[in-house]
């Protein structure tokens, strides 16, 4: 694999979904209108409300904070913010988690039906060269396992990926490295034969806290300059050799 005419030589090469292979803005902010309707019809327009400038979202203007909760946070942390939410507005904590769950369950579901997610321009074809020059493909992301398969069967790519691991599979969220010792566990590949290609910090610091050999950034990103992350435009930008 080649990045600006550098050979990286490694096995696994490893990706974060979000921003960096489908183009996450329009698609959170769907979701955050659909998790602000769900909230306000189980648990009310107050804790909706409340929830809302937490997550990041205006269910006014219709915008959404890209470095909120709702984008950047793993979903188990953001939906805790709705059950606190919901807490606020006199629930027990128990009886507040439960709508939480059942609230984000529903506006997954509905998003999952009615909205067409998209890869950002030529990744698919990236992906399909590095997969036809033997290189292993995972997945790891601070979202749903489940989710993540769901949304790459719909983009046509799941068969590219051998493993995915998700929020479910691993107890700290990036910036640690548990997600992609998990996923190099379950690959049998060291971390030392591991490149991992996000689009934010974290995942650059997560990289480096599991002893992935490089990670490759891409997008704009602002990340600490390091020996070991280079930086791209976009996962299309990757050349690869058969």
């Amino acid at each position: 694999m080649q990045v600006n005419g550098e050979e990286l030589v490694v096995e696994f090469a490893l990706f974060d979904v979000d921003g960096t292979l489908v183009d996450d803005e329009d698609r959170y902010r769907s979701l955050a209108a659909l998790r602000f309707k769900a909230l306000e019809a189980r648990a009310g327009r107050v804790a909706a409300e409340m929830w809302a400038p937490l997550g990041g979202y205006d269910p006014v203007k219709l915008t959404l904070d890209m470095s909120g909760p709702i984008a950047k946070a793993a979903r188990r942390e953001d939906m805790a913010i709705a059950a606190v939410a919901i807490y606020k507005t006199g629930c027990g904590w128990h009886e507040a988690r439960a709508l939480a769950e059942a609230v984000y369950a529903e506006a997954d579901e509905v998003q999952m039906r009615d909205y067409t997610p998209k890869l950002y321009p030529g990744v698919e074809d990236s992906l399909r060269r590095m997969k036809v020059a033997g290189f292993t493909l995972g997945i790891a992301t601070n979202g749903s396992n489940r989710i993540t398969s769901e949304l790459l069967c719909i983009l046509g790519i799941l068969d590219l990926f051998s493993f995915i691991v998700g929020s479910e599979d691993a107890e700290n969220p990036k910036p640690a490295p548990d997600l992609l010792l998990a996923a190099c566990s379950k690959a049998k590949i060291q971390p030392s034969n591991t490149v991992y290609i996000g689009d934010q910090s974290v995942d650059a610091e997560a990289a480096k806290a599991a002893g992935c050999v490089w990670s490759i950034i891409v997008g704009r990103t602002h990340v600490t300059p390091s020996l070991q992350v280079r930086r791209v435009a976009s996962v299309a930008d990757l050349v690869v050799h058969p």
